[in-house]
């Protein structure tokens, strides 16, 4: 039996990363940390860490007795913050199947300055060196609505759409008056209204081994969040688009020589639908990615290797030394996904039918 090691393990992405493992007929002994005692009881573990968040100087050292203590082989980091600063350690990043650490630490203005450089279509971006320069920046981009974002995180950190500059003057300020934020964490990016595109790939020694794609629907709780994004939605649907799929895999490529790992994308349709990159996470799942490949094996009873987190782990563990390709697409055309709080998760196949996952 191997020893797994993953963290963050009581959010989202880490409980769906554990119940994957756990849906295959291999037994794995896992043992999951997080910074949140209460999350901490979510996963399916063998056993549970209480550690320090990431930027805690601890955070690493914890870690590594952890990793001596449970003879851990393989180390998954969910967050991709807790992916960067483990990467940033060769004794760590020696148990991962992680980018390096170059590529992780892209910030989402540098992302769209290498792909604009190779003329992918993005999201028209601007950085601000002064508040000064609000007026500016709306004038280049088209004029409101436009959103303000942080360079970094998820879930819609930071973000508001914000129709003039006034509304943006005040939605930083905020920010920077409670002291969560700096005006070098914004940037300023066009709204595009079309549709909402995740797409999910894994690659192995510059070769694309996977990927499939899929469109954001609906969000929970939309209505009370100011920007209307929370992070993971609640309904999505399985698409099928090569025109995505070659964007993407160009995307990729051009920000990083020797893809290695999990790499995920986020694009929005123009006026026209026409798709515009607004973000690569790179080294992380996207949130339901796991829940994807527990479905995988559980509903859509494919071969395990089509379970990413499971295929995944084992490229990790030195078990598979030469993937096959399983192509774009993995996933069945039309598939809803329809999940929210305390209300089980359920997919609804293209002829109708209507499965519960959990």
């Amino acid at each position: 039996m191997k020893n797994i090691l993953v963290t963050g393990s009581g959010g989202i992405g880490g409980v769906n990363f554990i119940r994957a493992l756990r849906a295959t007929k291999e037994d794995f002994f896992i043992v999951g940390t997080d910074f949140n005692q209460y999350y901490l009881e979510f996963p399916d573990v063998d056993v549970r860490v209480n550690t320090p968040r990431h930027s805690d100087p601890k955070f690493i050292l914890e870690i590594k007795q952890i990793i001596s203590k449970h003879s851990i082989d393989f180390l998954h980091p969910q967050p991709s913050s807790e992916a960067l600063v483990i990467s940033q350690d060769d004794e760590l990043k020696s148990k991962t199947f992680l980018p390096s650490s170059s590529v992780i630490s892209h910030d989402k203005s540098t992302t769209q300055k290498i792909l604009s450089e190779k003329n992918i279509d993005v999201a028209n971006t601007k950085t601000l060196d002064s508040l000064d320069h609000l007026e500016q920046s709306f004038t280049e981009l088209g004029g409101g609505p436009l959103w303000i974002r942080s360079k970094k995180g998820a879930g819609g950190n930071l973000s508001l759409l914000c129709e003039n500059t006034e509304e943006a003057n005040h939605w930083i300020n905020l920010w920077i008056l409670r002291n969560k934020a700096k005006l070098d964490d914004f940037l300023i990016q066009e709204y595009l209204p079309g549709q909402n595109i995740a797409w999910d790939s894994f690659w192995f020694n510059g070769k694309l081994i996977a990927s499939y794609t899929r469109e954001r629907l609906e969000y929970p709780f939309k209505h009370i969040s100011p920007s209307g994004i929370t992070g993971t939605p609640t309904v999505s649907k399985i698409i099928v688009d090569e025109k995505i799929n070659s964007l993407c895999e160009l995307a990729i490529r051009s920000i990083d020589s020797n893809p290695h790992g999990n790499y995920s994308i986020d694009l929005k349709g123009d006026v026209q639908n026409n798709m515009h990159i607004t973000e690569i996470d790179s080294g992380k799942f996207h949130t339901t990615t796991p829940l994807w490949g527990f479905i995988s094996s559980k509903i859509f009873k494919q071969e395990s290797i089509y379970n990413l987190p499971y295929l995944y782990t084992k490229i990790g563990l030195g078990e598979i030394s030469d993937p096959e390709k399983l192509g774009n697409d993995i996933y069945p055309n039309d598939t809803l996904l329809v999940r929210h709080i305390d209300c089980g998760d359920w997919i609804i196949k293209n002829d109708g039918t209507k499965v519960q996952v959990l």
